[in-house]
């Protein structure tokens, strides 16, 4: 049987003896930790190099190559020549290909966890081979390196500086007893200096197994760290740090945490009898033993403490200023008609907040954020895309900071530049525009409409009449078309780009081709045969139709935000029901800090898709960009019916649609209908 000597500067305390079975063998693994004594750990490599196929050491200064040399600490060239002839393992090489492989990995499987944050490293010569994994998916690195070496109380930012002090104190740190390293106090001294500041202030730590036998670290409540392996001292180490979430590079695989990158590298020296390995031994390693990270939650009761999310909100127009506590005092005063133009100019703040949103489903309660965009959307469509996606991920960043893991857009928020897609890539926390569910409450409060009215026959679930879109090639029109497509005879689609609308109705018919479907860019044409038309434009208030050519006793649901069709031109028409998309109440006792310029508990459906996303702990990119995906609003459809999220009323210009004002409609229709 071989057998591997694990050296380590760690504590006695953690010492073992055991067998592994591994590459279809078996080999001893003895640890022998010396609590930081080099002249302990200088005798057991001199007494056990006769003994051992490999030496393993673990918690000494790895070699560095800077500038084309490679310097090796003077210590740990002792123990080299101490072990004369036996091979050792020391674990860099492993890891030199499994933890950039892990960074990368996780950063796509989570790709949250290092957007717009920052990472501290207690040393980063530690992990100078490693830290282009790092640079790759974020260059906002800060490092402890001077205190950690020499005790200087400073912080070095960006690999670049790094390289510059580790050139200069290089020197130095080969020469320093590795003894003196021992007990750097990251606690409350050192967390209140100013020099410091940046280090303590990250999101993300990342800290070597070796590192925690000897350091005092400081509270991490709510902080991620990486750490190259865990053992039991390390999971108690950061329980009591109070961190949120630990990723381990190393896998407890087969019960063993203290064999980590060192012990595996020897085992494998040991197996090949080889005195080294290369690149290709090693990734046939990592494909076999299937090696990957460990997540461990330090205090996994934790994690049903309240969940957050955030969502961005804007006035939709000049006279909605002044609902705001901020603005109500300028409303009667010389400058309320210079206030839309002057708020454009303003950066965007923490409005408010929602609380008391609990899941009929699974008793789960979370609570939102509200920000304020000042702009209408007058001014917004006039910025520089630029400009709207630096304000919007400010927002972003300030929800992160206030716990959220979601944001969600309202409004034109959602519209301006790619609809979402650059304010996703930028931002620290998922981005959803809420467009699912709100393409899915436009359906509900239709559907509803147009069986109050009773004026169109179904038969076998279809209705015997004809439903337009208009807006049809945009987010929410198209999916809108897609889903009527299923349950009417005809679909009028209009828009105004030609080779969209035949697009779409290419791919409408080809998803149910028993339905007819027509492409118009003028919806005045088919308005007068319509039962029911849905208008998802971005057109600004601007007319999209003559309300006059309307069909009596056609349902208008107007999606869009300032409204499509005006109160003007809904006073004209009492034979036509005009409502707004469907706003929706969420479950829960909900209660809304500020206005958000709906009447009582009623909240948009873009708000309340992002409720829902937190309420099922999927923190994504739900809905984003203009393409918009039939299946997601089936899926939020199923998701909002689970959670209990339910239409608020058939909602008009005005606020609440009665029945008796639906009603009333109706006889107007058909009065009308009749004198035709």
């Amino acid at each position: 049987m071989k057998e591997v000597i694990v050296i380590s500067m760690g504590p006695a305390s953690e010492n073992f003896d055991q067998k592994v079975a591994m590459f279809g063998g078996e080999f001893r693994v003895k640890r022998l930790g010396v609590d930081f004594n080099f002249k302990l750990a200088l005798e057991l490599v001199k007494k056990y190099r006769d003994q051992c196929d490999v030496f393993a050491f673990g918690g000494f200064p790895t070699e560095i190559k800077l500038n084309g040399k490679s310097h090796i600490h003077h210590q740990v060239q002792e123990l080299r020549r101490a072990a004369v002839d036996t091979p050792i393992a020391d674990g860099t090489r492993v890891k030199f290909t499994a933890l950039p492989l892990f960074i990368k990995n996780l950063s796509m499987k989570e790709p949250y966890l290092f957007k717009g944050k920052s990472i501290s490293f207690f040393s980063g010569i530690t992990q100078w081979d490693y830290l282009p994994a790092y640079q790759d998916i974020n260059p906002n690195l800060v490092f402890a390196d001077p205190f950690m070496a020499i005790g200087a109380p400073k912080v070095i930012k960006g690999t670049e500086d790094l390289k510059n002090f580790v050139t200069n104190a290089l020197p130095i740190m080969k020469r320093l007893n590795l003894e003196k390293l021992k007990e750097r106090d990251f606690t409350s001294r050192i967390a209140q200096l100013p020099s410091m500041k940046s280090f303590f202030d990250s999101d993300i730590f990342v800290v070597n197994e070796t590192q925690l036998d000897y350091i005092k670290l400081q509270d991490l409540s709510g902080k991620v760290v990486i750490i190259d392996q865990l053992d039991a001292f390390s999971r108690k180490k950061l329980y009591e740090a109070n961190v949120a979430k630990v990723y381990s590079c190393f896998p407890d695989f087969i019960g063993m945490p203290h064999l980590g990158f060192n012990g595996l590298e020897a085992i494998l020296m040991a197996h090949l009898e080889k005195s080294t390995v290369d690149h290709e031994d090693i990734l046939d390693v990592i494909g076999t033993l299937k090696l990957g990270p460990e997540i461990y939650t330090p205090k996994p009761e934790e994690t049903n403490a309240m969940e957050r999310f955030s969502f961005i909100v804007h006035p939709l127009a000049a006279s909605q200023f002044f609902l705001s506590p901020t603005w109500k005092p300028l409303a009667n005063t010389p400058i309320a008609p210079y206030v839309e133009k002057i708020a454009g100019n303003i950066p965007g703040y923490h409005y408010g907040k929602i609380t008391g949103i609990k899941s009929v489903s699974t008793g789960k309660e979370v609570e939102g954020d509200l920000f304020m965009i000042t702009m209408t959307p007058k001014i917004m469509m006039k910025q520089r895309p630029e400009k709207m996606y630096n304000a919007l991920n400010r927002m972003c960043d300030m929800a992160m900071k206030r716990g959220s893991k979601i944001v969600g857009l309202g409004a034109y928020t959602k519209i301006v530049g790619d609809a979402g897609v650059t304010v996703n890539q930028r931002s620290p926390i998922p981005v959803t525009t809420g467009n699912s569910l709100s393409s899915a409450s436009t359906l509900w409060a239709a559907g509803l409409a147009v069986e109050k009215m009773q004026l169109v026959r179904k038969e076998n679930g279809i209705y015997q009449g004809t439903a337009m879109v208009i807006g049809a090639t945009g987010s929410i029109g198209k999916v809108c078309a897609k889903v009527l497509a299923n349950s009417w005879k005809k679909i009028i689609i209009a828009a105004p780009r030609p080779y969209k609308i035949l697009e779409l109705v290419r791919e409408l018919q080809e998803q149910n081709p028993n339905v007819e479907v027509i492409g118009t860019s003028s919806a005045d044409r088919y308005s007068s045969e319509c039962d029911l038309i849905i208008t998802s434009t971005s057109a600004q208030g601007e007319a999209v139709m003559d309300i006059e050519k309307v069909k009596p006793g056609c349902v208008i649901c107007d999606v869009s935000r300032p409204f499509d069709i005006s109160l003007e031109d809904a006073a004209k028409r009492p034979d036509i029901l005009v409502i707004a998309s469907g706003e929706v109440e969420l479950p829960g006792d909900v209660n809304l800090s500020h206005t958000i310029g709906l009447p009582g508990s009623s909240v948009y459906a873009c708000l309340a898709e992002t409720a829902i996303l937190a309420l099922e702990g999927r923190f994504e990119s739900f809905s984003i960009s203009r393409d918009l995906q039939y299946d997601r609003v089936c899926e939020i459809d199923r998701l909002a019916r689970k959670h209990g999220v339910k239409l608020s009323a058939i909602m008009g210009h005005a606020g609440e649609i009665t029945a008796q004002e639906i009603e009333l409609c109706r006889e107007h229709a058909l009065k009308r209908l009749s004198q035709k």
